[in-house]
């Protein structure tokens, strides 16, 4: 068939799948997605260090193929009274079919009996596709206080399950 074709014809053909190509690669993510996840935690102050497990809520709206904001609320498994809630830009590096490498940073706050803290964030993390909508989302994140960065350092591994609407 293809030799039948005119140059002409060729060309044509050959410029629209160059052109379909691309195109399909950047189809656009958009859209609302929710994730539980469970974290462990560590929390180094003066040279001492805790451990503590929890878990939590991430919300996230993506808004372009890059960029998505997220919003996170997380309480620690042994304390109902210790709340840890981010606001996050995130930022998409790698995004393949079925993996999605990001970062993200932004400020918080750590609540505690009597106190409340502001707090800022970075972290890194990915999302693996386990179907159409369903992921898993590992994730690493480094929190400090906004008012004395060397009081304590915060880092939080959590692991998630999600889901895009």
């Amino acid at each position: 068939m293809f030799s039948k074709m005119s140059p002409l014809s060729r060309i044509a053909f050959a410029l629209s799948l160059a052109a379909a190509s691309p195109a399909a690669a950047q189809e656009e993510h958009r859209g609302f997605s929710l994730d539980l996840f469970g974290s462990y935690f560590t929390v180094t102050a003066d040279g001492d260090s805790a451990n503590d497990e929890g878990y939590g809520l991430r919300g996230s709206y993506r808004f372009t193929n890059v960029w998505a904001v997220e919003g996170a609320l997380a309480r620690l498994a042994d304390d109902d009274e210790v709340w840890i809630g981010d606001l996050s830009a995130k930022a998409y590096l790698v995004d393949t079919s079925r993996f999605e490498l990001y970062a993200l940073a932004g400020p918080g706050q750590f609540k505690v009996p009597g106190d409340e803290e502001t707090t800022f964030h970075v972290g890194i993390g990915a999302e693996i596709a386990l179907g159409d909508r369903a992921y898993l989302r590992p994730e690493v994140r480094g929190r400090w206080f906004a008012d004395d960065v060397d009081l304590a350092t915060f880092v939080d591994y959590s692991v998630g399950f999600g889901w895009r609407f």
